[in-house]
């Protein structure tokens, strides 16, 4: 069976390049104002996941499923060092595709990243969100409930067509299967350095998640909180994120200091 073909944008140039994956019912688009200014320093990678914005859905789904399509797209583009980079859903498949350590891996970022344990998701918002998919109303609602920093409405707008966009066999799989997987030994076997980024006001995975559920299963990992953000940090936070990444990479991928980034 022939693998399915991501949507891909490529832009800037620079090593190590920046591979980057976005949050649930978003797309590569979430990425656009980090990347805008990053570019001018590396080349950044954004993929959209097997069914969201624009890449087909898969026949069958799991982490490891769409991990490993992304990491054969991945080694297709024969990069000599990269970073992966994942948002939330992302940044669970992001640990998956780290653990085999391909080569070239520099580093991993995981921002506000949903862990590699079951995600602690309220039930509630999860039977919400399974019942509402493709609904205009709850779809805004979302982008107001995650988000804490004011979003400028062409984002917001960008947001509520990404989650619209997304096929219902990802949004069902992630809600009901995916975010419940469980592949802290995985994460386990990441042996690269690893930067976590979270949002101190951050409602879905607050940082009490982060301590609790994510560095501890990381063996080489520091945490940066940035002050007053929600879950939506590549919008709300985009400056912040694209400074992290950026002294993450210099040093190179390593422990800069943990500490709180302040806006």
């Amino acid at each position: 069976m022939s693998r399915p073909i991501l949507h891909l944008q490529d832009q800037g140039s620079g090593t190590p390049a920046l591979v980057i994956l976005h949050y649930f019912a978003g797309s590569l688009r979430s990425w656009l104002h980090v990347t805008g200014d990053l570019s001018h320093t590396f080349r950044c990678l954004r993929i959209d996941i097997p069914g969201f914005g624009r890449s087909a859905p898969l026949p069958a789904y799991s982490v490891d499923a769409v991990a490993q399509v992304v990491a054969t797209l991945i080694a297709g583009l024969r990069l000599d060092s990269y970073v992966l980079v994942g948002h939330s859903m992302g940044g669970k498949l992001a640990l998956a595709c780290a653990a085999a350590n391909p080569p070239g891996l520099a580093g991993v970022v995981l921002v506000a990243p949903s862990p590699p344990s079951p995600e602690p998701m309220d039930e509630g918002e999860r039977s919400r969100l399974l019942a509402t998919h493709g609904d205009r109303a709850s779809a805004e609602r979302t982008v107001r409930t995650i988000a804490r920093r004011p979003i400028p409405m062409a984002d917001v707008a960008i947001c509520v067509e990404d989650n619209l966009l997304t096929s219902p066999e990802a949004w069902n799989w992630w809600l009901a299967q995916g975010s419940r997987e469980d592949i802290t030994a995985e994460a386990g076997r990441v042996a690269c350095p690893v930067l976590v980024l979270g949002g101190s006001d951050d409602p879905v995975i607050p940082p009490h998640v982060i301590a609790a559920e994510v560095m501890p299963h990381l063996a080489d990992a520091y945490h940066i909180e940035i002050a007053g953000a929600g879950h939506l940090l590549p919008l709300e936070a985009a400056q912040e994120v694209g400074d992290a990444i950026r002294t993450f990479v210099a040093l190179p991928c390593r422990r800069a200091g943990a500490g709180t980034a302040h806006p």
